[in-house]
């Protein structure tokens, strides 16, 4: 089954999936900030709240994981696609 979510962008050591995925405005708006330089969980959660004021950004934390990998939520949670 194929899972809601999308690889946004790995860089930095990190991995962003992003919900909803088909959401082009979204996912594009994400680019361009980790494009401008935007290295922090946090502070990429506040500059989407500019656009989409539920935003959240969940860095995932497992013991001995090797690289980042973050949650990128536009409505503060999980939402299905479409």
């Amino acid at each position: 089954m194929a899972r809601d979510v999308s690889v946004a962008a790995v860089w930095m050591g990190a991995t962003l999936f992003l919900n909803p995925a088909d959401d082009e405005g979204f996912v594009r708006r994400v680019n361009e900030l980790v494009d401008a330089g935007v290295a922090e969980p946090e502070e990429l959660e506040a500059r989407l709240r500019a656009w989409y004021p539920d935003a959240v950004v969940r860095p995932r934390d497992l013991a001995n994981e090797r690289s980042d990998v973050w949650y990128v939520y536009r409505d503060g949670h999980w939402v299905p696609t479409g």
